[in-house]
């Protein structure tokens, strides 16, 4: 656990449990007397609340506990929290919490960032794939420490094999996000078969196989470093 000696001096304090502690040692089969945890689950239990307590007072909301990993220098693991604002989806909007040399990081503008740029790169592609049946996702891969999204990646599922079609396609969105440097990445892939429509934002890398991509256009920094917007794979 990483500030073990801060935490230390916490757990000498720390004999009352409040009712988020109690609530997550019985969803873990824990005890809840104070006295029957262990040295590492008293450490422990603190530091969730401590992290806890950082995002609330950051964010002025509450939030739930997901998750908790003690630091293992062994296997090079860092103290982290996973964490989900209350409200939000706990399987897809959750982030880590770690604890930096003067506090504490997180990565909680990863999902606040996520929605707004997906409805930014929506309208930005609004009209190219009218007619189409298609999705489009956004996935973030880079924000800073600021909250400012430095890179992202685009994935683009399309039913249409018409080589002539999607080429067009493919040509008209990377010209609409040429002079967006945060777009590292476009994947669009194409399908002679119905799998759109069940795609989500959870699901969609995972929602077909290789074998149901007809044609698999690419835009990358590799590309456009050879002066190509994309190529056909």
């Amino acid at each position: 656990m990483g500030k073990e000696n801060d935490v230390g001096n916490l757990i000498k304090e720390k004999t009352n449990l409040n009712e988020r502690q109690i609530s997550i040692l019985r969803s873990k089969d824990l005890p809840i007397d104070w006295d029957k945890l262990t040295e590492g689950q008293q450490q422990s239990i603190v530091a969730i609340e401590e992290m806890l307590e950082y995002l609330e007072n950051k964010y002025q909301k509450t939030f739930c506990y997901a998750g908790y990993r003690r630091e293992n220098p062994l296997f090079f693991d860092k103290e982290s929290l996973l964490a989900y604002a209350e409200g939000d989806d706990p399987e897809s909007e959750c982030f880590t919490v770690e604890r930096a040399e003067n506090g504490f990081t997180d990565r909680y503008a990863w999902v606040v960032q996520s929605p707004i740029v997906q409805k930014e790169m929506e309208e930005k592609l609004e009209g190219i794939f009218e007619g189409q049946k298609y999705k489009m996702f956004v996935k973030l891969t880079g924000v800073s420490g600021e909250g400012v999204v430095e890179s992202l990646h685009i994935y683009i599922y399309i039913e249409n094999t018409s080589m002539a079609k999607t080429d067009e396609l493919m040509e008209k969105t990377t010209i609409a996000i040429s002079g967006d440097s945060r777009v590292h990445d476009i994947d669009m892939y194409c399908f002679d078969k119905q799998v759109v429509e069940a795609m989500t934002d959870k699901n969609h890398q995972g929602s077909f196989d290789i074998d149901d991509i007809v044609l698999h256009y690419k835009s990358d920094e590799i590309n456009r470093g050879r002066g190509e917007r994309w190529n056909r794979r």
